[in-house]
């Protein structure tokens, strides 16, 4: 850009980026647009700085000045951003020993899911298929699930901030299967026990015969990112066994969350009991 009274010297180093990204960090979901009073206060920065900062940032498109507003958003910049950085990371890679530990103690069919762009549904995007002998459960990599109808999507939809919960229960749902809730008070009445044990349950939501087990885990805002489940055949699904992998795939989803504790700090999980 030519206009010098929009650019940063580089000579700033360090110090100038960590007060950028402090500022970038203040836009969040519960508190998405600032006024640069507001982001002074917030950040404790001077006017000068928060003034030569916002502008730097709009200039360039990270943040918006939306015309007849004294408050700033995110801007296009940063939405393409976190477009980018969503559609390149690799789930697979970052939950994969997690996977395979559930897959070892469970020997039952383990599933990865990613919530998808719009937020309405989830992605099976890895799975391990059950050892066992017999009647065994698996899962088509690719496939999307809406948020009300089983195991790993209702472990998603039950931590969603509770304004994007509403949003979905107020929506026409279809059921799956005849065991498909798609009563919005019962299946808030779902969920809740689901946020109360830490884990979902699902019995025949999705395929007649299937029981699921489900857990999330979560972005640096406190919002899911994805679930692990653990599926198996409804005969084998008795309430211990339901519980015990409930426990476990709430102690292997909080690893995940802590191998970038950084960026991916959850709500903290109920304890297991069991």
């Amino acid at each position: 850009m030519s206009d010098r009274s929009t650019e940063i010297p580089q000579t700033a180093g360090v110090g100038l980026v960590q007060k950028t990204l402090q500022v970038l960090d203040l836009f969040q979901l519960d508190r998405p647009n600032w006024s640069q009073s507001e982001l002074m206060q917030a950040t404790g920065m001077p006017r000068s700085t928060i003034n030569r900062l916002v502008r730097y940032l709009t200039d360039r498109g990270y943040l918006a000045l939306p015309e007849g507003r004294n408050r700033y958003t995110l801007g296009p910049a940063a939405i393409d951003l976190g477009r980018r950085a969503s559609a390149l990371f690799d789930f697979r890679e970052i939950c994969q020993p997690a996977l395979e530990q559930l897959a070892r103690q469970t020997k039952e069919t383990v599933l990865l899911t990613s919530v998808v762009s719009a937020g309405n549904a989830v992605r099976c995007v890895d799975q391990i298929e059950s050892t066992r002998e017999g009647l065994r459960v698996f899962e088509q990599i690719g496939a999307v699930f809406p948020l009300h109808a089983g195991a790993a999507p209702k472990a998603v939809l039950a931590f969603l901030p509770e304004e994007d919960r509403k949003r979905y229960l107020s929506r026409p749902m279809s059921a799956i299967t005849g065991a498909t809730i798609i009563d919005p008070d019962l299946l808030e009445r779902d969920l809740r026990s689901t946020r109360n044990r830490g884990y979902s349950v699902s019995r025949e939501e999705t395929y007649e015969g299937v029981a699921g087990v489900g857990a999330p885990f979560f972005w640096s805002d406190g919002r899911p990112a994805g679930s692990m489940a653990v599926a198996m055949p409804i005969q084998r699904a008795s309430g211990e066994a339901i519980a015990w992998c409930g426990d476990l795939l709430q102690q292997v989803c909080s690893k995940v969350d802590e191998l970038h504790s950084t960026q991916w700090r959850g709500p903290e999980r109920k304890a297991a009991s069991r």
